[in-house]
């Protein structure tokens, strides 16, 4: 074990322990071993992680960001969404490493440093990124208040999270993204984010990213507790979502959304309770370019193929009237439909209350699939269109209010 105060870092929240750190977890790593935080504020820039090295902090040591954006090296790989290098640069780093666990204690971003009201292009680097890393643990860890993203895995494989708590609410802050990844485990996290608690995408069009089982968490956002692609030039199969609470989430629960040309296959979830999630369920199916690399090709046969929900109970008391797209929302488009999706077992609760039938047919063609994109819909507790193969069974909804919309609306959808 190497202690990383007997290399010279302070602790002191003042001192810049960044060398001192750095050359104690070389040398951990180098012998397979730990490097060891004792009790202490440790300020920090860009760490590079090597195989074979064990962080662990103790219960009270904190790990903090640099305020300083020059503490933090361009030499770690870059953000893969297209107009977001503001999101390039990150506090620790690994590459074609092996067998790295991080546990205990907190790391703490300071995203504060980074954040400037109305310039939300400024540079704020993210806490963690993984590049074609194998063998990852992470546990018993408090993730706070990261300047970006709290962690960006990319084409990782056999990862395994546990027990980790995030509180990231500064701009663009993601809880755990996985990109182009295969072979993960998370379960048991509470993940309080301002932008998606955990996200599931891949980058990498010839390549699959796959097995994926989440499962006994706690999530809320300011954006979507999980969501499924987006960025997805590759495909994304095998996936299942268990035993989770969602709350006080005000975009979407699980948003899944085929917007480049990969596909998304085979995933199942089921035995969630939401409370307050306007869109519990937002489906699409369209084309928006969204990555840096290159897309795979565009082919309608493609796309959103195999969903299953099973087993969701859902309680809002929030005011919707005045939210153009609440709701369970399914939505292909006539060039890119979305094909064998189920519910089965779905308890729905929401406000209710519009006094009037909208006319307008949201379509999603040529637009960023959000729900802002379109517009008001006419179901009050569920609309799809598009869809060859939507099986709808047990679905029951109330609402505090008469609603004068009809519950449940098909537009181009074959039922099964």
């Amino acid at each position: 074990m190497e202690n990383v105060k007997l290399f010279g870092a302070a602790g002191d929240g003042i001192q810049d322990d960044t060398q001192a750190i750095q050359h104690a977890a070389d040398q951990a790593a180098a012998a397979d071993g730990e490097v060891y935080f004792p009790e202490g504020t440790y300020l920090t820039g860009t760490l590079f992680l090597r195989s074979g090295l064990h962080i662990r902090l103790s219960e009270r040591a904190v790990l903090l960001g640099s305020p300083e954006i020059k503490s933090y090296s361009t030499k770690t790989h870059y953000n893969r969404y297209a107009g977001e290098h503001f999101l390039d640069r990150c506090l620790i780093y690994a590459e074609d490493a092996e067998n790295i666990r991080i546990s205990g204690g907190i790391i703490d971003g300071n995203g504060a440093a980074f954040y400037e009201e109305g310039n939300p292009d400024i540079v704020h680097p993210m806490l963690f990124r993984f590049l074609r890393c194998k063998n990852i643990r992470m546990n018993d860890l408090n993730i706070r208040m990261p300047a970006g993203w709290s962690t960006a895995f990319l084409e990782c494989e056999n990862i395994r999270i546990s027990g980790i708590s995030i509180i990231s609410r500064h701009f663009n802050g993601d809880g755990l993204d996985f990109d182009s990844c295969r072979d993960v485990r998370v379960s048991d996290c509470m993940l309080d984010t301002s932008d998606d608690s955990l996200c599931i995408q891949n980058s990498v069009a010839e390549r699959v990213s796959q097995n994926f089982v989440i499962n006994n968490c706690i999530m809320r956002s300011r954006w979507a507790a999980v969501r499924i692609g987006l960025l997805n030039s590759g495909d994304i199969e095998n996936v299942t979502i268990s035993n989770c609470i969602f709350h006080d989430v005000l975009c979407s629960g699980l948003k899944i959304q085929a917007a480049e040309g990969g596909r998304i296959h085979n995933i199942m979830i089921s035995s969630l309770l939401m409370k307050n999630v306007p869109r519990p369920v937002f489906v699409t199916s369209n084309y928006c370019r969204m990555g840096v690399l290159d897309d795979s090709p565009h082919d309608g046969e493609r796309g959103i193929d195999g969903v299953y929900f099973k087993n969701i109970v859902i309680e809002s008391d929030y005011t919707m009237k005045s939210d153009p797209a609440a709701g369970f929302i399914v939505l292909g488009t006539g060039k890119r439909k979305i094909k064998n999706i189920r519910f089965d077992d779905i308890t729905y609760h929401a406000p209710g209350g519009w006094k009037d039938i909208p006319d307008s047919i949201p379509e999603l063609e040529g637009k960023r699939p959000e729900y802002f994109s379109i517009g008001q819909i006419s179901a009050s507790a569920f609309y799809a269109a598009h869809i060859e193969g939507l099986h709808l069974e047990r679905f029951t909804y109330s609402f505090t209010e008469k609603d004068v919309r009809p519950p449940i609306v098909f537009n181009d959808v074959q039922v099964v």
